[in-house]
């Protein structure tokens, strides 16, 4: 229905955005909605770097800065340019954000258009997370992990580069991220009535009894639970966050998989495990303790989890150690418990499709062919930001040939690797740990050689070989291994595709021969 929906109003939209009825369109919608429709999908369009600025009182900026504020809100205008237009809202509410980045030079800072009207949203959402990035010498690497994160087929958390200015002066390159609220849990679970945790050091779901009281009491800092509840605050309820830890307590046997699967998405924390390892992402939990998200979902009466802050990812490094060489099936912490990874990977059944995730995102996801051509895309893209974005360089130095090595290259001593070498090293160092536990049948029929075009591809397909007349049959599978499409092609002719952009592995069969599989993208 929302999509329906969508389309009857981009549809509806780019009618009546022509001649003289496109401004009456514009204050029809706002009046009628108490909303700004503008331009429903360019917050997070990651094509352009669109420029956000914000206006408040100079003694309000000063005080804001100064005192570190990052538990109020401040007032202040709010336009958002994009493509020529820009947008205004005349009061939202601005404030610093995160922990550590609180003391950088570089602010990151958070956007709430609902703090002084509760039923104001700009484009469909309440608030805004401006990431700094000052630890990142080339400002992709959480954007990017996010692009990782959707190609497994996990819950979008939707991000894009912004321009920041603030009272006109220009305070650099932003990651403007997706708020994880109602307004998201909705939009990806159907209804947003379940407890949201926000899971923090020392988050590590260890087991403190069945008494809900003792989880509510594992602090994060003096103010701050490690399991903060974000929804329904007022019910202050834990009884289900114990459950959920009192089932992971459970002994690991033949019945251990039905109670845990009654409580927990477990395949969604296996792919979060497998991207945190392929990503070199060591502040989450399963390393760390720290950084991840579970939502009680009413609709399935389980959990789900959900990553964030994932800055300190591909080849970044606060620890002293290699994230590149780590091994993939103990990348968690021995130190403390993770009862998380531990009681999962224990399952045979779980740790099979743990180094299947592995797998594929290595042979696929992240593997050169496939995600080192969006890198340089990102790089081109907010090169002219990054240049001028003068507060990046006051907490470690950075100039612009800092940012330009960092993805290729060692830049300093918590940045050892750069994006591409990362991953380079990652992939071969996972093949290797997980050589022989990944099922790989013999080819056994002879093998021919055959050729895809258009490659990248989009409406159609063209394959062509040394089939000697043989009818053909082409098989798509997605990079996680879903079979897509299977039917029976000419050589040479052109076959229509209706598929969603991303990679996929294409092999052809045949009367007495098979091929290889080769890699289409489809965009």
């Amino acid at each position: 229905m929302n999509i329906l929906k969508n389309n009857y109003t981009f549809r509806l939209r780019s009618f009546l955005q022509t001649g003289r009825l496109r401004f009456w369109w514009w204050v029809g919608i706002y009046c009628l909605s108490g909303q700004l429709m503008a331009q429903p999908a360019a917050l997070y369009d990651d094509t352009k770097v669109a420029s956000i600025h914000l206006v408040l009182p100079g003694d309000s900026l000063n005080e804001l800065l100064d005192e570190l504020v990052n538990d109020r809100y401040y007032k202040a205008s709010f336009s958002f340019s994009y493509g020529g237009q820009t947008d205004v809202v005349q009061e939202v509410g601005v404030r610093l954000r995160g922990n550590t980045s609180l003391f950088a030079q570089k602010k990151s800072f958070k956007i709430s258009f609902n703090e002084f009207d509760e039923n104001q949203k700009y484009q469909g959402v309440r608030k805004l997370n401006l990431r700094g990035s000052h630890n990142d010498p080339t400002m992709v690497r959480e954007h990017l992990f996010g692009h990782v994160w959707r190609s497994m087929g996990l819950p979008d958390r939707r991000s894009a580069f912004v321009r920041l200015y603030i009272n006109n002066e220009y305070r650099g390159l932003y990651t403007n991220l997706e708020e994880i609220d109602k307004l998201w849990l909705k939009s990806v679970y159907g209804d947003n009535d379940g407890n949201l945790f926000k899971c923090t050091w020392p988050a590590s779901l260890a087991y403190l009894g069945t008494n809900p009281v003792s989880y509510q009491q594992v602090m994060h800092d003096a103010e701050t639970r490690a399991y903060e509840l974000v929804t329904n605050e007022a019910e202050d309820d834990y009884t289900r966050l114990a459950a959920l830890i009192t089932t992971l307590n459970l002994p690991v046997n033949a019945a251990f998989p039905g109670q845990i699967e009654s409580i927990l998405n477990v395949d969604q924390v296996l792919r979060a495990f497998a991207i945190d390892v392929v990503t070199g992402n060591w502040d989450d939990y399963f390393y760390n303790k720290n950084n991840y998200y579970l939502y009680d979902n009413p609709v399935t009466g389980r959990f789900e989890f959900i990553t964030f802050d994932t800055d300190n990812t591909f080849g970044i490094d606060w620890l002293g150690k290699d994230w590149t060489t780590r091994n993939c099936l103990a990348w968690h912490n021995n130190s403390d418990p993770r009862p998380l990874a531990t009681k999962l990977l224990a399952v045979p059944a779980y740790k099979s499709q743990f180094v299947y995730y592995l797998d594929s995102l290595t042979r696929f996801v992240v593997h050169p062919d496939s995600i080192f051509p969006r890198i340089n895309d990102y790089e081109a893209l907010i090169t002219d930001a990054a240049a001028e974005d003068t507060y990046r360089t006051l907490d470690y130095g950075y100039d612009l040939a800092d940012f330009h090595a960092g993805f290729d290259q060692t830049v300093d001593s918590h940045t050892p690797y750069g994006i591409k070498p990362f991953l380079i090293q990652r992939g071969l160092k996972t093949k290797s740990q997980i050589a022989g536990l990944v099922g790989q049948e013999e080819l056994e029929l002879p093998q021919v050689s055959f050729r895809l075009f258009p490659n990248p591809a989009q409406d159609f397909l063209v394959v062509e070989g040394d089939f000697s007349g043989e009818s053909i049959r082409v098989q798509l599978n997605t990079a996680l291994g879903q079979q897509v499409l299977d039917r029976e092609v000419v050589e040479g002719v052109p076959f229509l595709l209706s598929l969603s952009s991303g990679w996929y592995s294409v092999f052809a069969t045949g009367a007495g021969f098979q091929t290889k599989p080769q890699k289409l993208y489809i965009h």
